[in-house]
């Protein structure tokens, strides 16, 4: 997955559908099998490892969602796009919480898929390329690392965020109390806070991050040490 071409599954039980949208893929460089239903991806998927699955929610077996929870599971960091003709926002949310990094409402324009799937795709290499790296999906509040995928609160990606993108990947303990306390009456104390980034290196420690994952600078805050890719 080092360069521009991707392994794209296609799970599609139009066959018309299936069959020209693999020709544009495959016409577009990438590398493409196609599948009408769910149970047929073993059959492809032995010797064809997917970096990309593009999965149509109305499926003849398994409900689309159902099949997109089980890949996100089972293979943490591929790249999952719904298409489907459900287009009620609610819909869209249960997608996203299923694991889908992209939904597109059909008829997807060709060019628009491509478009997705590419932008997807420097997403995948620019993790893929610094193996020690975590990658936190902020939609979804977890974290991907070597060791596997650990579910995260909302206070835990607030300050993971904001430690990752500060300069130096480092905060003053107020900056942080402030970036937690928003929109709240009560700020974190010292000893709140450091209750949180413990639990937090627990966390990080689960996924795979090199230790010390966090080290608190004495008397004025805390610097993340390990590479963290926000998705």
């Amino acid at each position: 997955m080092l360069d521009a071409a991707l392994k794209i599954l296609l799970i599609e039980d139009n066959d018309e559908l299936r069959e020209a949208t693999l020709a544009f893929l495959q016409n577009q460089g990438h590398y493409v099998r196609g599948v009408p239903m769910a149970e047929e991806i073993d059959d492809v998927t032995g010797g064809f490892v997917p970096d990309v699955y593009v999965i149509d929610l109305n499926l003849p077996d398994e409900d689309g969602l159902s099949l997109t929870r089980r890949l996100r599971a089972s293979h943490p960091n591929v790249g999952i796009v719904i298409t489907t003709a459900r287009t009620q926002i609610g819909d869209k949310v249960i997608g996203y919480e299923s694991g889908a990094d992209l939904y597109l409402t059909k008829p997807v324009h060709p060019q628009e898929l491509m478009a997705g799937i590419s932008a997807l795709g420097k997403r995948l290499r620019t993790a893929s390329a610094r193996k020690d790296a975590l990658v936190l999906h902020l939609s979804r509040l977890h974290l991907v690392g070597p060791d596997g995928m650990v579910d995260l609160t909302a206070s835990d990606v607030q300050i993971l965020c904001a430690l990752a993108r500060a300069p130096g990947q480092s905060l003053e303990r107020w900056q942080l109390a402030e970036i937690i306390g928003a929109g709240t009456e009560n700020m974190p104390t010292a000893a709140t806070m450091e209750m949180r980034i413990a639990r937090l290196r627990k966390k990080l420690a689960s996924a795979g991050a090199a230790q010390p994952s966090i080290k608190a600078l004495h008397k004025v805050g805390y610097t993340l040490c390990c590479p963290v890719v926000l998705q």
